[in-house]
């Protein structure tokens, strides 16, 4: 970066010398401009050297002073008006504002041409820019060959650039992020929230901004948007792997505009942390291979015959299959199945869960340490899969010990999912704790259905009366016999129930005030939901 005190040591400045506002110096010099209106303010971004004669300036006193202060809170770098033509010197209440306010006030020689100056300090700033440009894009290189993170790139490439720098994915949650100065209100809620404004994303794509970075991959600049908390300007990039956007990288105007340095910096920047993305990419996919690969062999009940080397390896990625763990199958997830274990396993993490993940005939299989809050837990995450959430179901096994139970527990998973499409049960997740007793009599198969003698006078009530009555009694069997309950649910009158139970009673020639034959009438219903053709959800 140039100072106006580098730009005044430069032999084409020969002859000109601050009169005033030394102590402004090391303001940096973004750019050196020629300025000929009276308001020349209004058309200047901050940051320039500007250069001006005297007959462009306002001639009123207060309208100079006015002039020079618009000039100072724009945040110009210095300002040089030529002396020796029309003026001899520049006037000294222009000297004391600049005094005043350690603004670099330069008396420069009419003899010394504008656009030489321009020339020269302008090619020395680029120059400047590029070396360190180079110094920089070299250092943050350094940190891809030190294995460094995304935490150590933001750090490092914000102390370069004396600017505070965020590193977000690409649905703008916070990787990492550093601070130098204090920030609006959209840096506050990205620190608050751990990712930026949703307010602001909309603004970023409905403005058209993301739609250009997504078609151009480039840096864009921001400007400041107060309605949605940007109150500091903004270059945001793209990181961009294989053609894609994984994420965005910010530099923030801490209060100072943003110089040419920072854009190509923050290029620089991007393409570091897309390095850094491809290797934790890497990484992270050959570690899911790796424990996808290990619940595929844990599921085979032939991993009993290596019982201790498996228990090992599920300890290394920490599940101990020595205490007890339940099995979770996940269906009707849709493909790609890799992306949904990776987002998986980060649900694990964020849940505080130890469990493995993997794949089983196109279900999502997780092997999980037991606890009391599993299937909130569960629950939660099949909430937050996406536009297929509808579409997905989940059942948890029962809890065990040891190697085998993992195959055993895939079984116990798998049958419960095919009981809730039978059973009709509309819940997202089912536990086989809660459906032992169907479980049981799906195990028992189709045999104890012909064996039944209750289905034949079950199969009349169906017949004679309709589904009506039969759906009446398994509802009230349900409910454990208790016919405000069975009411309740089935919203109909009390009365209206003993109705219907009489006519049951009298069709089935049971008596339902019997807590036997309640539960026998209950099993055989339970088993015509399971394998009678006529009564199955599909029939």
């Amino acid at each position: 970066m140039l100072t106006v005190g580098d730009a005044l040591g430069l032999a084409v400045f020969s002859g000109a010398h601050c009169v005033a506002g030394a102590a402004g110096l090391g303001r940096v010099v973004e750019w050196v401009h020629n300025v000929g209106v009276p308001d020349a303010a209004n058309w200047l971004n901050g940051g320039e050297l500007v250069l001006t004669t005297y007959i462009n300036m306002p001639q009123d006193a207060d309208a100079q002073a006015n002039y020079l202060n618009a000039m100072i809170d724009k945040g110009v770098a210095a300002l040089g008006i030529a002396v020796g033509r029309y003026i001899d010197r520049i006037p000294q209440p222009l000297c004391d504002i600049a005094e005043a306010r350690r603004f670099p006030l330069i008396a420069v020689p009419f003899q010394l041409l504008f656009v030489d100056i321009a020339r020269t300090i302008n090619q020395a700033i680029a120059q400047r820019d590029l070396r360190a440009a180079l110094d920089i894009h070299q250092r943050l290189t350094r940190l891809v060959m030190q294995e460094a993170g995304l935490t150590e790139l933001t750090v490092t490439l914000a102390t370069l650039v004396q600017q505070s720098v965020s590193i977000e994915n690409d649905r703008f949650e916070a990787y990492a992020n550093h601070n130098l100065a204090p920030v609006d209100e959209a840096r506050r809620y990205t620190q608050q929230q751990g990712r930026t404004d949703p307010r602001l994303v909309a603004a970023l794509e409905s403005r058209g901004y993301l739609p250009e970075i997504r078609r151009t991959l480039r840096p864009i600049m921001l400007p400041k948007m107060p309605d949605v908390g940007l109150e500091m300007e903004r270059i945001l990039a793209p990181i961009v792997l294989n053609g894609e956007v994984y994420g965005y990288l910010w530099i923030i105007a801490d209060g100072s505009p943003l110089t040419e340095l920072e854009r190509m910096a923050v290029e620089s920047g991007s393409t570091v942390a897309a390095l850094m993305l491809l290797r934790e990419e890497r990484a992270q996919r050959a570690a899911v291979e790796e424990r996808t690969e290990l619940v595929t062999r844990l599921l085979s009940p032939r991993a009993i015959e290596r019982e201790d080397v498996y228990a090992d390896r599920a300890a290394r990625w920490g599940l101990n299959l020595r205490a007890l763990y339940r099995v979770v199958v996940v269906n009707g997830a849709r493909p790609p199945l890799n992306s949904l274990l990776a987002r998986t396993e980060r649900w694990l993490h964020a849940a505080a869960l130890h469990g493995l993940a993997g794949v089983s005939a196109d279900q999502v299989v997780l092997l999980v340490e037991d606890s009391r809050g599993l299937m909130d837990a569960v629950q939660q995450w099949i909430d937050q899969i996406g536009p297929e959430r509808d579409e997905v179901r989940a059942a948890i096994s029962s809890a065990g010990r040891g190697v085998a139970w993992a195959a055993h527990g895939l079984v116990d998973a798998q049958d419960a999912l095919i009981l809730g499409a039978r059973l009709a049960d509309a819940s997202v997740v089912l536990t086989c704790d809660d459906l032992s007793f169907p479980l049981t009599l799906y195990r028992a198969g189709p045999a104890a259905l012909d064996s039944n003698p209750h289905v034949p006078a079950l199969r009349r009530l169906r017949a004679e009366t309709g589904a009506d009555l039969f759906h009446t009694l398994h509802v009230y069997l349900e409910q454990g016999g208790s016919g405000v309950a069975a009411a309740d649910s089935l919203h109909i009158h009390r009365s209206t129930l003993n109705y219907r139970l009489g006519r049951i009673a009298e069709v089935a020639g049971m008596d339902l005030s019997d807590p036997r034959q309640r539960l026998a009438l209950h099993t055989a219903i339970v088993l015509m939901l399971l394998f009678d053709p006529a009564t199955l959800p599909d029939a």
